[in-house]
């Protein structure tokens, strides 16, 4: 996969290098399909996330990550740019989280990478089945990337 990615918050830490050992995992471990497409990856204010799930599903609420897949079944083959979707990842959000869950930060935003990266390739959790073979891919998505990367 090839990764554009920007954090739109300043004064955090670099997670360049995280997001793109996420991306190089996931595309290693998904259809052949999606391996040479673009994904989108940005770290943004709580602000940026709250407006873009209240305009998009119409949610007037601060969440972790959003994902927006660019793709369907009828136009893979067609993009000219073989764009896979977007990927918004809420920095406070995602902090708030790991001090909760007594986890990294770093350990968080590579969750939220792969989940994000999960819903851009079809996997959902609206039903249990579904959120159980989603949780299921993720767990092993986190596995590959530790064995890569020492989260603090």
């Amino acid at each position: 996969m090839i990764l554009e990615f920007e954090t739109q918050v300043s004064s955090i830490p670099d997670y360049s290098e995280l997001i793109a050992l996420c991306v190089d995992v996931f595309s290693k471990n998904t259809d052949r399909h999606f391996q040479e497409m673009t994904v989108s990856i940005a770290i943004v204010s709580e602000n940026t996330i709250q407006d873009l799930n209240t305009r998009y599903r119409q949610k007037n609420a601060v969440t972790d990550v959003l994902s927006f897949p660019l793709w369907n079944e009828e136009n893979i083959h067609s993009f000219p740019e073989q764009i896979l979707g977007e990927i918004m990842i809420c920095y406070t959000k995602a902090h708030t989280q790991a001090l909760y869950l007594n986890h990294s930060i770093e350990y968080e935003i590579a969750t939220l990478c792969l989940h994000g990266l999960c819903h851009l390739v079809g996997y959902d959790h609206q039903t249990d089945e579904d959120y159980d073979k989603m949780k299921e891919k993720e767990t092993y998505l986190i596995q590959q990337v530790q064995q890569y990367y020492s989260f603090s």
